[in-house]
């Protein structure tokens, strides 16, 4: 609608604007000349290589103002292909991204960045063809901050804590340079932002779904289902069942697995215990102190009715003996998990102890049929 989309090789993606902008952003804007630039004409979006790093950024911005002929331009940088750029069009409004959803990033954080190394992966480029004041350009750069949060939350992106975003994100806000300054707010509840928020929230969430279940699981447990697969090789080798090879139990686990996980109900147990998890690592149950919830204190029980639930409701009563024999077995050492959270631990002996129950019941059926 207002956008030209120039794509110049597989790496490179040219936005043209119709009309000089001014723009607000969290990245710096570049240019060939020694002043500061105020006014811009063009937005690149450039593929880099996953572990990018350049000592000097604003050089490597230049270098590509220069190869593209260009004297000055906003620079998005992003490990996600220009085949995956996405364009969504709003009243008065377009907004450009490129959605990449690692390494997630939250408060409780490990490792910091120096500023240098970082680069965009989740990159916004908002182009507003209204009259807004200064300050709602920048009241339109937070509501988009705002969604994007929101959308990595909901998207359980996993981190230490709850996920605001990915470590690389870039967000810009553009309008017409010639445009009189008549509005003044562009927050989520006004036409303008609210559109815009939910435009760029759905498009995060939509692209997080389309991942499927093994990123969801992942994200939720730690885990992803080949994960699991290799966690009940370990558990079947110790428990065989008689003339079933350990590839043949893996092949039906296999089937099994992703049967149950078309199941609603079973995910509502996944995603609370990682909804628990998030609450419980910054202290935010009521009553289970931070330090306790890292202890896994034997005050909280809920952990293991979770996971009970969730063996009774997938493989009936035997299941939850299966679930409390994996218990046992990782109490004695011989199966360990990597440290996942309080409630994700028993998820995971859930799934186990019912995986296994489901494939003797399987075995059995078989049996009898044959």
């Amino acid at each position: 609608m207002y956008l030209n989309i120039r794509r110049i090789d597989r790496d490179t993606i040219i936005i043209d604007f119709p009309k000089p902008v001014e723009v607000v952003a969290t990245v710096r804007v570049p240019s060939m000349k020694s002043v500061e630039t105020k006014y811009i004409k063009h937005a690149i979006f450039k593929h880099v290589q996953k572990g990018f790093h350049k000592e000097n950024i604003i050089d490597y911005y230049k270098e590509i103002l220069k190869a593209l002929d260009l004297e000055s331009g906003l620079i998005f940088l992003t490990s996600v292909s220009m085949d995956e750029i996405q364009k969504i069009e709003e009243n008065f409004s377009e907004i450009i991204m490129t959605i990449g959803l690692e390494p997630p990033v939250c408060i409780d954080y490990e490792k910091v960045y120096e500023p240098l190394s970082i680069i965009g992966t989740i990159n916004i480029l908002i182009y507003v063809n209204l009259p807004l004041a200064r300050e709602a350009i920048v009241d339109l750069l937070k509501t988009a901050i705002e969604a994007k949060t929101a959308a990595s939350s909901d998207l359980l992106l996993r981190c230490r804590s709850r996920a605001v975003g990915t470590v690389t994100d870039a967000i810009a806000v553009a309008k017409p340079y010639d445009l009189e300054e008549k509005i003044l707010f562009s927050g989520m509840a006004t036409t303008i932002g609210n559109n815009i928020a939910k435009a760029i929230y759905n498009t995060i969430v939509s692209t997080g779904i389309r991942k499927g279940v093994n990123w969801m699981l992942r994200n939720c447990i730690g885990y992803d289902v080949e994960d699991l697969l290799l966690l009940f090789k370990e558990l079947y080798t110790l428990a065989p069942i008689p003339n079933i090879s350990i590839d043949k139990a893996i092949e039906k686990i296999r089937g099994i697995i992703y049967k149950t996980l078309k199941d609603p109900n079973i995910w509502s147990f996944i995603i609370a215990a990682r909804e628990l998890d998030i609450r419980g690592a910054i202290g935010m149950i009521p009553g289970l102190a931070k330090n306790e919830y890292e202890n896994d204190t034997v005050k909280i029980v809920a952990d293991e009715i979770l996971g009970l639930s969730l063996a009774l409701y997938i493989g009936g009563a035997k299941a939850l003996f299966s679930m409390y024999w994996v218990e046992n077995i990782k109490k004695m050492g011989k199966l360990k998990y990597n440290v996942m959270g309080l409630y994700a631990d028993d998820i995971i002996s859930a799934l186990l102890g019912s995986l296994y129950t489901l494939l003797i019941e399987e075995v059995n059926r078989n049996d009898i049929d044959g």
